[in-house]
Protein backbone atom coordinates (compact mmCIF):
# COMPACT_ATOMS: atom_id res chain seq x y z
CA UNK A 1 0.00 0.00 0.00
CA UNK A 2 1.30 3.69 -1.02
CA UNK A 3 2.23 5.32 1.68
CA UNK A 4 0.49 8.94 2.69
CA UNK A 5 2.41 11.72 1.80
CA UNK A 6 2.21 14.12 4.58
CA UNK A 7 0.45 17.44 3.92
CA UNK A 8 2.52 20.48 4.20
CA UNK A 9 3.14 24.08 4.31
CA UNK A 10 2.88 24.39 0.52
CA UNK A 11 -0.29 22.40 -0.03
CA UNK A 12 -2.40 24.54 2.88
CA UNK A 13 -0.63 27.68 0.79
CA UNK A 14 -2.36 26.19 -2.35
CA UNK A 15 -5.60 25.39 -0.71
CA UNK A 16 -5.90 29.18 0.82
CA UNK A 17 -4.51 30.58 -1.88
CA UNK A 18 -1.93 32.30 -0.67
CA UNK A 19 2.19 32.13 -0.54
CA UNK A 20 4.09 29.65 1.85
CA UNK A 21 5.12 32.95 3.48
CA UNK A 22 1.85 33.59 4.70
CA UNK A 23 0.87 30.38 5.70
CA UNK A 24 4.22 31.09 8.18
CA UNK A 25 3.10 34.31 8.90
CA UNK A 26 0.19 33.43 10.38
CA UNK A 27 0.46 30.22 12.23
CA UNK A 28 3.59 31.52 14.03
CA UNK A 29 1.80 35.12 14.51
CA UNK A 30 5.29 36.70 13.58
CA UNK A 31 5.38 40.33 14.93
CA UNK A 32 5.24 43.35 12.50
CA UNK A 33 3.22 41.74 10.16
CA UNK A 34 -0.07 42.68 9.30
CA UNK A 35 -2.89 40.43 7.77
CA UNK A 36 -6.09 40.75 6.65
CA UNK A 37 -8.73 39.20 8.73
CA UNK A 38 -10.22 37.35 5.08
CA UNK A 39 -6.51 36.35 4.26
CA UNK A 40 -5.71 34.39 7.84
CA UNK A 41 -8.92 32.97 8.55
CA UNK A 42 -8.62 31.22 4.95
CA UNK A 43 -5.46 29.97 6.18
CA UNK A 44 -7.19 28.71 9.27
CA UNK A 45 -9.89 26.88 7.67
CA UNK A 46 -7.19 25.42 5.10
CA UNK A 47 -5.27 23.95 8.28
CA UNK A 48 -8.36 22.30 9.49
CA UNK A 49 -9.70 20.85 6.39
CA UNK A 50 -6.09 19.46 5.54
CA UNK A 51 -5.46 18.51 9.11
CA UNK A 52 -2.10 20.16 8.89
CA UNK A 53 0.93 19.54 11.44
CA UNK A 54 3.31 21.60 11.49
CA UNK A 55 6.78 20.84 11.99
CA UNK A 56 6.75 21.82 15.90
CA UNK A 57 4.73 18.46 16.37
CA UNK A 58 6.54 16.32 14.10
CA UNK A 59 9.41 17.34 15.83
CA UNK A 60 7.95 16.74 19.01
CA UNK A 61 6.39 13.82 17.57
CA UNK A 62 10.29 12.44 17.36
CA UNK A 63 11.69 13.61 20.36
CA UNK A 64 8.75 11.06 22.20
CA UNK A 65 6.63 13.67 23.93
CA UNK A 66 6.34 17.28 24.26
CA UNK A 67 6.46 18.14 28.23
CA UNK A 68 4.93 21.82 27.58
CA UNK A 69 1.34 22.63 29.15
CA UNK A 70 -0.60 25.24 27.32
CA UNK A 71 -2.25 27.40 29.73
CA UNK A 72 -4.91 29.81 27.25
CA UNK A 73 -5.44 32.80 29.73
CA UNK A 74 -9.15 34.06 29.64
CA UNK A 75 -10.15 37.56 29.12
CA UNK A 76 -9.60 38.73 32.60
CA UNK A 77 -7.58 40.98 34.16
CA UNK A 78 -4.58 39.15 35.89
CA UNK A 79 -5.94 39.73 39.40
CA UNK A 80 -4.21 38.45 42.88
CA UNK A 81 -6.72 35.02 42.70
CA UNK A 82 -6.24 34.07 39.26
CA UNK A 83 -2.23 34.84 39.71
CA UNK A 84 -2.35 32.63 42.31
CA UNK A 85 -4.32 30.15 40.89
CA UNK A 86 -1.92 29.99 37.98
CA UNK A 87 1.13 29.95 40.71
CA UNK A 88 -0.16 26.26 41.91
CA UNK A 89 -0.63 24.70 38.82
CA UNK A 90 2.86 25.99 37.40
CA UNK A 91 4.36 24.64 40.61
CA UNK A 92 2.32 20.89 40.80
CA UNK A 93 3.28 20.34 37.28
CA UNK A 94 7.18 21.26 37.68
CA UNK A 95 6.94 18.36 40.47
CA UNK A 96 6.02 15.87 37.65
CA UNK A 97 8.13 17.93 34.78
CA UNK A 98 5.79 19.84 32.82
CA UNK A 99 6.12 23.16 31.94
CA UNK A 100 3.52 25.75 31.82
CA UNK A 101 3.05 28.48 29.44
CA UNK A 102 0.89 31.19 29.47
CA UNK A 103 -0.39 32.66 26.09
CA UNK A 104 -3.64 35.04 25.41
CA UNK A 105 -5.58 34.59 22.29
CA UNK A 106 -6.37 37.31 19.99
CA UNK A 107 -7.49 37.70 16.67
CA UNK A 108 -3.94 37.03 15.39
CA UNK A 109 -3.23 34.26 17.83
CA UNK A 110 -6.12 31.57 17.62
CA UNK A 111 -5.89 28.24 19.70
CA UNK A 112 -5.13 25.70 16.59
CA UNK A 113 -2.16 28.36 15.28
CA UNK A 114 -0.61 27.99 18.93
CA UNK A 115 -1.30 24.04 19.08
CA UNK A 116 0.18 23.94 15.88
CA UNK A 117 3.23 25.91 16.30
CA UNK A 118 3.58 24.69 19.99
CA UNK A 119 2.40 20.76 20.23
CA UNK A 120 1.86 20.73 23.44
CA UNK A 121 1.53 17.98 25.57
CA UNK A 122 -1.70 19.04 26.73
CA UNK A 123 -4.04 22.40 26.56
CA UNK A 124 -5.97 24.24 29.89
CA UNK A 125 -8.49 26.62 28.99
CA UNK A 126 -11.07 28.76 31.37
CA UNK A 127 -13.76 28.74 28.24
CA UNK A 128 -15.21 25.82 26.36
CA UNK A 129 -13.07 25.17 22.87
CA UNK A 130 -14.50 25.23 19.39
CA UNK A 131 -15.93 21.78 18.92
CA UNK A 132 -13.96 21.36 15.60
CA UNK A 133 -10.92 22.25 17.54
CA UNK A 134 -11.69 20.62 20.19
CA UNK A 135 -11.46 17.02 18.06
CA UNK A 136 -8.45 18.12 16.07
CA UNK A 137 -6.37 18.70 18.88
CA UNK A 138 -7.69 15.47 19.84
CA UNK A 139 -6.98 13.94 17.14
CA UNK A 140 -2.89 15.02 17.71
CA UNK A 141 -3.17 13.56 20.56
CA UNK A 142 -3.49 16.18 23.13
CA UNK A 143 -5.04 16.53 26.11
CA UNK A 144 -7.79 18.66 27.20
CA UNK A 145 -8.60 19.99 30.04
CA UNK A 146 -11.23 22.30 29.30
CA UNK A 147 -14.04 24.49 31.47
CA UNK A 148 -11.32 24.04 34.40
CA UNK A 149 -13.61 26.34 36.81
CA UNK A 150 -16.60 24.54 36.64
CA UNK A 151 -15.60 21.45 36.11
CA UNK A 152 -13.98 21.82 39.33
CA UNK A 153 -16.97 23.00 41.44
CA UNK A 154 -16.26 26.65 41.95
CA UNK A 155 -19.84 27.72 40.78
CA UNK A 156 -19.51 31.65 40.44
CA UNK A 157 -23.90 31.62 41.11
CA UNK A 158 -22.89 29.88 44.61
CA UNK A 159 -19.99 32.99 45.84
CA UNK A 160 -23.26 35.09 45.19
CA UNK A 161 -25.77 33.19 46.93
CA UNK A 162 -23.07 32.71 50.04
CA UNK A 163 -23.00 36.53 50.14
CA UNK A 164 -26.16 36.65 50.23
CA UNK A 165 -27.04 34.23 52.76
CA UNK A 166 -24.36 35.63 54.90
CA UNK A 167 -26.04 39.29 54.94
CA UNK A 168 -29.65 37.67 55.61
CA UNK A 169 -27.80 35.92 58.97
CA UNK A 170 -26.95 39.07 60.16
CA UNK A 171 -29.99 40.24 60.26
CA UNK A 172 -30.49 42.07 56.94
CA UNK A 173 -33.38 42.55 54.81
CA UNK A 174 -32.52 45.39 52.20
CA UNK A 175 -29.60 44.17 50.14
CA UNK A 176 -27.64 45.40 47.13
CA UNK A 177 -24.72 44.07 44.90
CA UNK A 178 -21.66 46.19 43.88
CA UNK A 179 -20.14 44.94 40.58
CA UNK A 180 -17.65 45.76 38.45
CA UNK A 181 -17.91 47.83 35.67
CA UNK A 182 -14.70 46.49 33.78
CA UNK A 183 -16.47 44.54 30.67
CA UNK A 184 -13.69 41.62 30.65
CA UNK A 185 -15.45 40.55 33.46
CA UNK A 186 -19.41 39.98 32.25
CA UNK A 187 -19.39 36.87 32.63
CA UNK A 188 -18.22 36.63 36.11
CA UNK A 189 -20.18 39.74 37.04
CA UNK A 190 -23.26 37.93 35.69
CA UNK A 191 -23.33 34.80 37.32
CA UNK A 192 -22.06 35.40 40.52
CA UNK A 193 -24.74 38.13 40.99
CA UNK A 194 -27.56 36.09 39.61
CA UNK A 195 -26.15 33.50 42.15
CA UNK A 196 -27.15 36.58 45.01
CA UNK A 197 -30.50 37.72 42.82
CA UNK A 198 -31.60 34.07 43.39
CA UNK A 199 -30.65 33.39 46.84
CA UNK A 200 -32.04 36.85 47.69
CA UNK A 201 -35.60 35.90 45.70
CA UNK A 202 -35.85 32.59 48.01
CA UNK A 203 -35.23 33.93 50.80
CA UNK A 204 -38.13 36.08 50.61
CA UNK A 205 -35.99 39.54 50.00
CA UNK A 206 -36.78 42.39 47.49
CA UNK A 207 -35.21 42.78 44.38
CA UNK A 208 -31.63 43.61 45.39
CA UNK A 209 -30.62 47.08 44.25
CA UNK A 210 -27.50 47.05 41.54
CA UNK A 211 -24.74 49.82 41.27
CA UNK A 212 -21.77 49.29 39.09
CA UNK A 213 -18.17 50.83 40.27
CA UNK A 214 -15.12 51.28 38.38
CA UNK A 215 -12.41 51.23 41.00
CA UNK A 216 -12.31 55.18 40.99
CA UNK A 217 -13.19 57.11 44.38
CA UNK A 218 -15.43 58.99 42.47
CA UNK A 219 -17.21 55.95 41.27
CA UNK A 220 -17.30 54.37 44.69
CA UNK A 221 -18.43 57.60 46.21
CA UNK A 222 -21.80 57.48 44.20
CA UNK A 223 -22.31 54.09 44.39
CA UNK A 224 -22.90 54.38 48.09
CA UNK A 225 -25.36 57.32 47.59
CA UNK A 226 -26.93 55.23 45.27
CA UNK A 227 -27.28 52.17 47.66
CA UNK A 228 -28.05 54.27 50.79
CA UNK A 229 -30.70 56.49 49.83
CA UNK A 230 -34.06 56.26 49.20
CA UNK A 231 -35.84 54.05 47.97
CA UNK A 232 -32.83 52.06 48.06
CA UNK A 233 -32.00 52.35 51.49
CA UNK A 234 -29.68 48.89 51.41
CA UNK A 235 -28.27 48.17 54.73
CA UNK A 236 -25.88 45.43 52.98
CA UNK A 237 -23.82 44.87 50.15
CA UNK A 238 -22.20 42.32 48.48
CA UNK A 239 -19.48 43.10 46.04
CA UNK A 240 -18.27 41.24 43.05
CA UNK A 241 -14.83 41.05 44.44
CA UNK A 242 -12.36 42.50 47.21
CA UNK A 243 -11.34 45.04 45.34
CA UNK A 244 -14.70 46.68 44.74
CA UNK A 245 -15.24 45.82 48.56
CA UNK A 246 -12.71 48.51 49.39
CA UNK A 247 -13.47 50.67 46.99
CA UNK A 248 -17.35 51.33 48.25
CA UNK A 249 -15.57 50.87 51.98
CA UNK A 250 -13.42 53.77 50.74
CA UNK A 251 -16.81 55.60 49.64
CA UNK A 252 -17.97 55.27 53.31
CA UNK A 253 -15.02 56.66 54.48
CA UNK A 254 -16.05 59.83 52.77
CA UNK A 255 -19.50 59.87 53.25
CA UNK A 256 -19.12 59.63 56.77
CA UNK A 257 -20.43 55.99 57.10
CA UNK A 258 -19.07 53.15 58.69
CA UNK A 259 -19.15 49.25 58.51
CA UNK A 260 -21.28 47.41 59.52
CA UNK A 261 -23.01 50.08 61.37
CA UNK A 262 -24.24 52.21 58.39
CA UNK A 263 -24.00 49.58 55.67
CA UNK A 264 -21.95 46.15 55.84
CA UNK A 265 -19.72 44.75 53.21
CA UNK A 266 -18.99 41.38 51.88
CA UNK A 267 -16.56 40.64 49.25
CA UNK A 268 -14.61 37.52 47.09
CA UNK A 269 -11.20 36.23 46.90
CA UNK A 270 -9.75 37.13 50.35
CA UNK A 271 -6.96 39.21 49.09
CA UNK A 272 -3.87 39.67 51.31
CA UNK A 273 -4.97 43.23 51.68
CA UNK A 274 -9.06 42.17 53.00
CA UNK A 275 -7.47 41.79 56.33
CA UNK A 276 -5.64 44.78 57.10
CA UNK A 277 -8.87 47.11 55.75
CA UNK A 278 -10.72 49.29 58.53
CA UNK A 279 -12.80 47.23 58.89
CA UNK A 280 -11.36 43.93 58.35
CA UNK A 281 -13.33 42.53 55.75
CA UNK A 282 -15.99 40.00 55.27
CA UNK A 283 -15.66 37.92 51.80
CA UNK A 284 -16.05 34.55 50.45
CA UNK A 285 -12.39 32.68 50.22
CA UNK A 286 -11.80 30.58 47.27
CA UNK A 287 -9.16 27.62 47.86
CA UNK A 288 -6.46 27.91 45.25
CA UNK A 289 -3.91 25.56 46.29
CA UNK A 290 -6.49 22.46 46.37
CA UNK A 291 -7.74 23.70 43.06
CA UNK A 292 -4.00 24.11 41.26
CA UNK A 293 -3.13 20.99 42.88
CA UNK A 294 -6.15 18.83 41.42
CA UNK A 295 -5.66 20.24 37.87
CA UNK A 296 -1.76 19.57 37.85
CA UNK A 297 -3.05 15.95 38.72
CA UNK A 298 -5.75 16.38 36.72
CA UNK A 299 -3.06 17.14 33.61
CA UNK A 300 -0.33 14.70 34.22
CA UNK A 301 -3.06 12.24 34.78
CA UNK A 302 -4.42 12.65 31.05
CA UNK A 303 -1.10 13.31 29.55
CA UNK A 304 0.13 10.01 30.65
CA UNK A 305 -3.29 7.86 29.94
CA UNK A 306 -3.82 7.39 33.28
CA UNK A 307 -7.44 7.59 35.44
CA UNK A 308 -8.26 11.10 36.02
CA UNK A 309 -8.54 12.28 39.72
CA UNK A 310 -12.00 12.65 41.08
CA UNK A 311 -12.73 16.21 42.28
CA UNK A 312 -11.58 16.84 46.13
CA UNK A 313 -13.88 16.12 48.91
CA UNK A 314 -13.15 19.06 50.33
CA UNK A 315 -15.37 22.57 49.92
CA UNK A 316 -13.66 24.79 47.52
CA UNK A 317 -15.48 27.87 49.16
CA UNK A 318 -15.36 28.92 52.60
CA UNK A 319 -17.04 32.20 54.06
CA UNK A 320 -14.10 34.05 55.92
CA UNK A 321 -16.64 36.46 58.91
CA UNK A 322 -15.04 39.50 59.79
CA UNK A 323 -15.83 42.84 61.32
CA UNK A 324 -17.59 44.59 57.72
CA UNK A 325 -20.44 42.85 58.39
Amino acid sequence: MPRTRRVTASDVAKAAGVSKTTVSYVLNQTPHQTIPEQTRRRVIDAVRQLDYTSLAAARALRMGRNDLVLFVLPDWPLSHALTRVIEQVTDGLARRGLSLLLQRLGPDRSLISLWRQLAPAAVMTVDAIDAKDELLIQKGGTFIAAAAISDFGIKQDRIGAMQAHHLVSRGHRRLGYARSSNPRLDALNTERFEGFRGACLALGLDEPSTVDVDLSLDSAIGAVRGLSVTPANVTAVATYNDEIAAAILAGMRVAGMTAPKDLAVIGVDDEPFAQFMSPALTTIRQNHALFGSYFADRIAAGINGEVPPSSPKLDVLALVVRNST
